[in-house]
């Protein structure tokens, strides 16, 4: 029997106290009708603390590789049995594995919905302390934030690519602006689904903004939405609308805001520890509260009976990077030693956090186990290859040292090294390019992620002033790729420069370790392959005669 996504959503908001955030305020234990959970100031913040929970949940986990895991980024193994069709763009309407982004997608909107629905009763209470109506504020912010972000995601997915001329006619997603377990709503425009996305942020400030009036402010978190979340959002909104100008001027103010990661200790802390100057916001996650787990590039084939007795058999993800990608780095350039296992004194190896949340160190995985991190076979032999370690699990994630295990780690929904990248494509973009400001700011970011006998301006690494034209292009394409692999960027990227793929160079191994079939390691993907757009969830157009199927599917 299908059923209708939507309603099925709605219905389990209004049941929503029964599961949420631990390490915040705790929700009543019934389910709860509307009417009934808006009665005091505290609903509104356990509400509050709901939305929290539904964004953490649709930002870690598959929502954000399952993109780059289609790409030309990585080979599957033959012992995985994940996103098989997805990654040989084989899969249908009826057999996709991103329905469910789907659905999280539209959880965040129904739960945003139901807060601004009701908050309104909140904002001209007389009982209400400064410090609570600065909260309300926040609370409402926090909705009309979320509002976009969902819608951002999924108009990048199940919607063609955006141009300006022809967007008032294509399709775009159903809005869903109140709460309702009949509406069957049709999908609007692609330009009014845009408008909708930047009107909500323009509230979402505004109510950021209300916050500030008040004497005792918020404080600013990374682990929750924030008015530098806004900017960050139109930034990246703007620049896949073709609003060139708007979208350097939102990535500016992110970039004199926040300073980047700078040499391998930092940018180790920002992977392994979740921490860094450079974080916007990551949702939070705590060893009682933990949320999408990046087994998929990163898993062991141990044996093991205690922590002091364990026989490594392999490295056993279900994704390998390609030896393409791992070619895009230079021997300098940070990122290559923490994205990706590497040599070190006869081994391979890297680095991860050993320990739990009661104490933990830093070592690489020869000190830990003192073998190498090489690659299981189905032989059962090992041999040796690169592995992607961009997720190897937070410490203070971890009630117990199980870290071969649990490598969770706080998704970063936004990073300030995304506005150094939007600033280079936004001024090579725009109507009057200007190839200077691109190179200036890809070279800001690149003299961060370097470490090196020489000056940075003195490398190979440096862009040159020679540098110019389609090469400065394909630079700056490069180093989007560089710096978010694994973050879910890639597909969204090629589907904005509309460009095709062929898959990048495997990694060469003399016993079987990756698919071989005809479709995965030499997959050609065209740049009008109907399959860059993705399908609407069957059960939601066989439920919902109003929503429009995607051509093709």
């Amino acid at each position: 029997m299908n059923k209708y996504i939507l309603k099925a959503i709605f219905c389990s908001a209004l049941a929503l106290p029964l599961f949420t955030s631990c390490e915040l305020d705790q929700f009543p234990t019934d389910s709860l009708t509307d009417k009934e959970s808006w009665k005091t100031y505290n609903d509104a913040t356990n509400q509050y603390n709901g939305l929290l929970a539904i964004l953490r949940s649709d930002i870690s986990g598959s929502n954000a590789y399952l993109t780059d895991v289609m790409s030309d980024l990585f080979n599957q193994r033959l012992t995985s049995a994940s996103y098989g069709q997805e990654h040989s763009w084989r899969f249908t309407g009826s057999q996709f594995g991103g329905d469910a982004i789907w659905a999280n997608n539209y959880s965040v909107i129904l739960q945003a919905n139901f807060i601004l629905q009701n908050i309104g009763k909140f904002e001209n209470s007389s009982t209400l302390s400064d410090q609570q109506k600065a909260n309300i504020y926040n609370i409402k912010a926090t909705a009309y934030f979320a509002r976009a972000y969902a819608y951002s995601r999924m108009v990048t997915r199940y919607c063609k690519d955006y141009e300006p001329e022809t967007a008032a006619n294509e399709l775009g997603l159903p809005i869903v602006e109140t709460v309702s377990s009949e509406a069957k709503p049709a999908r609007a425009s692609l330009q009014t689904t845009c408008d909708t996305i930047e009107a909500n942020l323009n509230h979402a400030m505004t109510y950021f903004d209300k916050v500030a009036e008040y004497n005792e402010r918020i404080e600013s978190s990374i682990y929750k939405p924030n008015a530098d979340c806004v900017t960050a959002l139109r930034a990246r909104f703007y620049l896949y609308e073709h609003k060139f100008d708007q979208a350097i001027e939102e990535a500016e103010t992110i970039r004199n805001t926040y300073s980047l990661a700078s040499g391998s200790r930092e940018m180790l802390n920002l992977w392994i520890l979740d921490e860094g100057s450079e974080i916007i916001y990551e949702p939070l996650q705590t060893p009682d509260e933990l949320s999408g787990s990046y087994g998929i590039f990163l898993s062991y084939n141990l044996v093991t009976s205690d922590l002091s007795n364990t026989e490594f058999k392999g490295m056993n993800p279900d994704f390998l990077p390609t030896k393409g990608l791992v070619d895009l780095y230079s021997d300098q350039d940070v990122r290559r030693k923490v994205y990706f296992s590497y040599p070190k004194d006869g081994y391979n190896t890297f680095n991860l956090g050993f320990g739990t949340q009661s104490g933990y160190q830093l070592l690489t995985f020869d000190q830990l186990l003192g073998v190498s991190a090489d690659i299981s076979t189905t032989s059962g032999d090992t041999e040796s290859g690169v592995v992607f370690t961009k997720y190897v699990g937070n410490p203070t994630l971890r009630k117990q040292n199980v870290w071969y295990a649990q490598n969770y780690n706080m998704t970063k929904a936004f990073r300030a090294s995304e506005a150094y990248l939007i600033i280079a494509e936004a001024n090579l973009r725009k109507a009057n390019p200007d190839e200077a400001a691109a190179r200036d700011a890809l070279n800001e970011l690149r003299r961060n992620r370097f470490e090196g006998e020489t000056d940075y301006d003195g490398s190979a690494d440096y862009i040159g002033d020679d540098v110019t034209g389609a090469a400065l292009v394909k630079v700056m394409q490069d180093e989007w790729t560089r710096e978010f692999v694994g973050e879910g960027f890639r597909l969204d990227n090629l589907k904005r420069w509309h460009l095709g793929f062929k898959r990048m160079a495997a990694q060469q191994f003399q016993n079987p370790v990756l698919v071989s079939t005809h479709g995965w390691q030499d997959l050609e993907v065209e740049a009008n392959n109907i399959r860059f757009t993705w399908p609407i969830p069957q059960q939601e157009t066989q439920a919902n005669k109003n929503i429009k199927q995607n051509e093709g599917y």
